[in-house]
């Protein structure tokens, strides 16, 4: 018991600090409802803007609580649970109860002015060459996937299930939403059978290995139709793509794209 509590409290605080980062909104968070709870008067408004983020956080910070959560979500997604806490509508709500009890306009407007100013020196500019860049296109996508696209497309009329590497995972379906993966981002997205959802999970990882274990990748793609495969010019591969009935149909400057028979295929085990 003590070293489950032990192990929930320090991936709490991990969650913690990644997600309060430089930890300055938090610290104007806590403020503000110290202020709430000094200074509002209504009930309704102290319900919403105290009562609830503290319930929030006495759950969030419990270690029990947190186990629980933590073998449902997995560990690395925990900081999300701080996403219920209503952050900016406290301090909101506080900053602006601090303007108007001020006595004359002009006071107001050098508060004011003076909280805009702690705000903004609080966070960090995000709107950077580093986040953000210009489209190149109307799709707003990356133009490999636009390309591997077409180039799916065009080689068949019929239904298309690919598998692709990571970096394609989210963008292929953005582009077109008729073309199915092998495998969503949780393994198993496209599959409700348990036998199917466990080979998608299983191409999945095997997606994601140095070295792509071809014998192991065939069967999983015959086992669950898929007709296409994608992979980098520079992957690591067990053996020679045609020996398991890989067929390259296209190239681009990234990938080779290649048509695989399931139909024609036996299984390899």
């Amino acid at each position: 018991m003590l070293e489950m509590i032990k192990n929930s409290f320090t991936q709490i605080f991990a969650s913690y600090s990644q997600y309060a980062g430089m930890g300055m909104y938090m610290l104007l968070f806590f403020v503000s409802l110290l202020y709430i709870y000094i200074h509002e008067n209504k009930k309704a408004n102290k319900a919403l803007l105290l009562y609830f983020p503290a319930i929030a956080l006495l759950v969030i910070f419990n270690p029990v609580i947190a186990d629980r959560i933590i073998s449902v979500i997995e560990k690395e997604v925990y900081w999300r649970m701080f996403w219920i806490l209503p952050i900016t509508i406290v301090i909101a709500y506080a900053a602006t109860s601090v303007v108007l009890s001020m006595s004359d306009q002009s006071r107001k407007v050098i508060v004011a002015i003076a909280i805009t100013a702690i705000l903004i020196m609080s966070g960090k500019f995000i709107f950077t060459t580093d986040n953000y860049t210009a489209p190149t296109n109307w799709y707003k996508l990356p133009a490999q996937t636009i390309e591997v696209c077409d180039i799916l497309q065009a080689d068949t009329e019929g239904k298309i299930r690919v598998v692709v590497p990571v970096d394609l995972e989210v963008s292929v379906r953005q582009y077109d939403a008729n073309i199915e993966l092998g495998f969503g981002r949780e393994g198993n997205a496209f599959f409700t059978e348990e036998k199917e959802a466990s080979w998608a999970s299983s191409l999945r990882y095997l997606m994601h290995q140095d070295v792509l274990d071809l014998p192991a990748i065939c069967e999983a793609m015959n086992v669950l139709k898929c007709n296409y495969i994608v992979l980098h010019k520079d992957a690591v591969l067990s053996g020679s793509m045609g020996e398991y009935g890989y067929h390259c149909i296209a190239s681009t400057y990234t990938y080779n794209i290649y048509s695989f028979n399931y139909e024609e295929i036996t299984a390899i085990y």
